[in-house]
């Protein structure tokens, strides 16, 4: 299946690029970041995950839905959704 996932903040850093389409095999959130870590060399699911459980800051979005309201990691992917990773945002 074919996902669109969009980084903001300095999460595009980590990854090189604002947007990526990425084929994956699993069906789940948690695949979806295994797949990015991997592409990554690494670099990404440090930043989101703590402890096997996604960090408490960061938000991560399925179609504009947050994780946290559906099933967490094991949120299903379909072809053709967007997913949004938001780190953690301090300032003011």
């Amino acid at each position: 299946m074919k996902v669109k996932v969009e980084f903001f903040a300095d999460l595009r850093e980590k990854v090189g690029s604002p947007v990526m389409e990425l084929e994956i095999a699993g069906g789940t959130l948690l695949d979806l970041i295994e797949e990015i870590d991997a592409l990554t060399g690494g670099a990404f699911m440090k930043n989101v995950l703590e402890g096997g459980k996604l960090k408490d800051l960061v938000k991560v979005l399925v179609n504009g839905r947050d994780i946290r309201g559906l099933r967490g990691l094991e949120t299903g992917l379909d072809d053709g959704n967007v997913v949004s990773f938001f780190p953690p945002v301090a300032g003011g």
